[in-house]
């Protein structure tokens, strides 16, 4: 497995790397539109962050406010690209990072059993998301918590791609990437 850092994306799913496209694939159906992808997403990621505020202030109170609780908020943001890699070391092949309009994203080719997908999408929300944010409510510590609680925010997208896997593909599918658009066929 390689990762390569690609920079900017230039907004052309033509440019992306490609691999085969199978005969007879569906296409996982998802919000097309980007704008309203982007409407919906900050709609639920709003709704999700008042309910951790209500959460984290009703356990810890004026502690958010410290300076470590700042510290998490700021930790939460540059762990955006590493968000990315986590996902990437995921693919057994070359994996690609782009930087783009507002969106980071990690991409490859390959074709996955849908485990191994559901497992790549959602290990940035189990390993930067759950488990802090657990840790955190356990120990009752608030700087994990308040990590934990903004990068599950940050992995609504992997929530709704997991989703989208979850209902439309059969257990032994295999899921694929082809010009930002994701496809399944039963293997």
């Amino acid at each position: 497995m390689k990762i390569k850092f690609m920079g900017k994306y230039n907004n052309d799913p033509k440019s992306l790397p490609k691999g085969e496209m199978i005969s007879g694939a569906h296409r996982i159906k998802k919000i097309d539109n980007l704008a309203v992808l982007t409407i919906v997403m900050t709609l639920f990621s709003c709704i999700l962050g008042y309910l951790f505020l209500i959460l984290l202030v009703n356990i810890f109170g004026r502690e958010l406010l410290s300076g470590a609780g700042v510290a998490a908020v700021l930790l939460a943001f540059l762990f955006l690209i590493p968000h990315e890699y986590i996902h990437a070391v995921c693919f057994r092949e070359e994996a690609y990072i782009y930087v783009g309009d507002g969106l980071l994203f990690a991409m490859s080719p390959e074709h996955m059993s849908k485990k191994r997908y559901l497992f790549m999408v959602m290990l940035p929300f189990l390993v930067l998301g759950a488990l802090p944010l657990s840790i955190g409510l356990t120990l009752h510590c608030s700087p994990p918590a308040i990590f934990g609680a903004l990068s599950i925010i940050t992995c609504m997208g992997d929530i709704y791609f997991a989703i989208n896997a979850l209902v439309q593909v059969p257990e032994k599918g295999k899921i694929y990437l082809y010009e930002m658009v994701n496809y399944w066929y039963e293997d």
